[in-house]
This record gives structure tokens, sequence and C-alpha cells, in this order.
């Protein structure tokens, strides 16, 4: 997990989970190119592990590699705050 993906290789690589990246460069707001030093589908374990990475690596991106709306009928920061 040393070499840099970029988006799309994430996306291939780890789908359907949440990514953190560090020496990441970000082109736009979907575009994104870094080195996984962590990921996972489930949102709470995820963190739990970014948050022992944050002192060694400092600045990380968080993505999620799939699709956050599921369902247009309820609010995108509902359905963000209860990804799993």
């Amino acid at each position: 997990m040393n070499q840099k993906m970029n988006w799309k290789e994430m996306i291939k690589t780890y789908p359907d989970e949440w990514v953190a990246l560090i020496d990441y460069e970000q082109r736009d707001p979907v575009e994104i190119e870094g080195i996984v030093v962590a990921h996972g589908p489930d949102r709470k374990t995820f963190h739990e592990t970014v948050g022992q990475l944050l002192p060694q690596y400092g600045d990380m991106a968080i993505r999620y590699t799939g699709e956050l709306v599921k369902n247009p009928e309820l609010p995108l920061l509902w359905q963000i705050s209860h990804t799993d």
C-alpha cells in the first residue's frame, strides 16, 4: 500500500470502502490521487484506525469509494451519518 493510486484505481481496488490517503493531490472535487494507508467497509472501525494513524501521518484525505446517495428521498447528510 505504498504506491500512489488514482481515484478510479481506488474504486476498483477498494469498492464500497472508506480510504485514507497520504501524500495526496486533489485535482477537482472528485478526482484525487494518493497513497492509501488505511481502508475498510465499516465506517466506525475505519475511523478508529485513522485515529491511531493520525499522529504518524498528520494530514490525510478521507474518501468513500461507494455511492453515498443511495436513496434520493433522504437528505445526504443523514445518509452520510448513517453509513456503516
